[in-house]
């Protein structure tokens, strides 16, 4: 009940950043276009866009697409309440389901249209299965562990890192069970292996701006995880002091293997050392934290719960005022308000991870001023990105005001100039016939308007 009002407080209110636009533009397609779109790019992310498809059809805003990581993030807290209650009774229960609540990571992505908060629903509920599993060794609870790590994989893959944990909690704790696990595997293994397949060869089209990751990424994790160092530091140093007897130390090696292979992974083959991937971790830390507080009298277990909730108040705020750099909802206004019937816009670039041209869609919906250079949309493509026609002082004729919308540079923020995101030949068509007359700064952002 905490987790879910804390999660649902203003869960609407931040606009949609461009992983959100990425999912919306999925969900607005038919189940074939969906699919046509992994064969290019997020191949991994199928399943998520068919969820976001299905509740596409309950309505068009940002919050309907959340309503799923919302309820994630609220059942968490539960999975995790009853992780840390078999394991370690009822004030373990009680404090850990609470700290789920209360990290400000959870109402981040507990309140965005992405799979990160089902991967921490499903790597809990996984690990919660196959407590069961081994202690039953009944086919259905094997089933049920086949099934959780299957909506893992379908959530996010990475989240599958988990299963390294597991397969030493297994091998530790029951090791004539290993057979039955990797069965159950296995059959996880079928219904993602297609999705992965879908995937193999985007990691230049998804991932091509990530660098290898450093040292000190790797020491600074619990930041990068939690977003924040206090919290995540004080939670962590809480489950350290939790590992004693057979299953803490184990619980912990489950979160503490993803982190370790993904950072190999970056290092070795390529670079993905990006915190929001191991967000499922957070849960497992906060059953074993949950475990330590239960040391302590329950006034003071719980107070060290308000403590933490309340260091991450400010974070929480910010969280709900935006969720980038970029106020897409400000430029589509300012557009909005000063456009006339028969204006045009170019978006610059075309090509980026801005996808401007999405949100003024998202927030203007047929109100958008023509993109006069467009020559096939993003649908057409069987793609994230529309492409443009390849003169464009001829697509630019019978236009007698034009807008620029420039994002800032996302990787150094430097800020965009009115054309300077433009190719040559856009440039050329554009200052050759037209003279700017206005512009405009917001968030990550210039907008500009030029008459001919």
């Amino acid at each position: 009940m905490v987790a879910g009002a804390v999660v649902g407080y203003r869960a609407g209110t931040p606009g949609p950043w461009r992983d959100e636009l990425a999912t919306w533009s999925a969900a607005h397609r038919t189940v074939p276009q969906i699919v046509e779109l992994g064969r290019h790019i997020d191949g991994v992310t199928v399943p998520y866009y068919l969820l976001a498809h299905v509740m596409a059809g309950y309505g068009d805003s940002i919050l309907v697409l959340r309503t799923p990581s919302m309820l994630a993030a609220t059942a968490t807290a539960g999975v995790t309440a009853l992780l840390a209650r078999r394991l370690w009774g009822t004030r373990a229960a009680l404090a850990a389901g609470l700290l789920v609540a209360a990290m400000p990571v959870m109402s981040r992505y507990g309140q965005e249209a992405r799979g990160y908060a089902l991967a921490a629903l499903f790597a809990v509920t996984a690990t919660l299965c196959l407590l069961r599993a081994l202690d039953s060794a009944r086919w259905w609870d094997w089933l049920a562990y086949a099934t959780s790590a299957l909506f893992l994989g379908w959530s996010h893959q990475l989240a599958l890192l988990l299963l390294l944990g597991h397969a030493v909690a297994v091998t530790v704790i029951k090791r004539r069970a290993l057979l039955a696990w990797l069965a159950g595997v296995a059959v996880a293994a079928a219904g993602i292996l297609p999705f992965t397949l879908l995937g193999v060869g985007q990691h230049a089209a998804q991932l091509g701006w990530l660098s290898a990751a450093e040292p000190s990424d790797l020491a600074g994790i619990a930041e990068t995880v939690f977003l924040s160092g206090v919290i995540g530091g004080a939670v962590c140093a809480l489950a350290v002091m939790a590992l004693r007897g057979r299953w803490a130390p184990l619980l912990f090696l489950s979160a503490l293997l993803p982190v370790l292979a993904l950072y190999a992974i970056d290092q070795l083959v390529t670079p993905m050392f990006v915190g929001r991937y191991l967000t499922f971790v957070v849960p497992l830390l906060c059953a074993l934290a949950g475990r330590a507080l239960a040391d302590l009298r329950l006034p003071l277990g719980l107070a060290v719960v308000l403590v933490l909730g309340a260091i991450g108040l400010p974070l929480q705020e910010d969280l709900r005022r935006t969720h980038s750099g970029s106020d897409y909802q400000r430029a589509a206004a300012i557009i909005h308000d000063q456009a006339r019937p028969g204006d045009g816009i170019i978006y610059a670039p075309r090509g980026g991870w801005h996808f401007a041209d999405l949100a003024l869609r998202y927030y203007l919906g047929d109100d958008v001023p023509k993109d006069v250079l467009l020559r096939s949309d993003e649908v057409a493509n069987a793609s994230l990105w529309a492409t443009e026609c390849a003169e464009p002082a001829a697509c630019l004729a019978g236009t007698d005001r034009v807008w620029t919308l420039s994002g800032d540079d996302l990787e150094t923020g430097r800020r965009a100039g009115p054309t300077d995101q433009l190719t040559p030949a856009q440039q050329a068509a554009l200052n050759g016939s037209f003279r700017q007359v206005s512009q405009v700064r917001v968030d990550g952002f210039t907008i500009a308007l030029f008459v001919r």
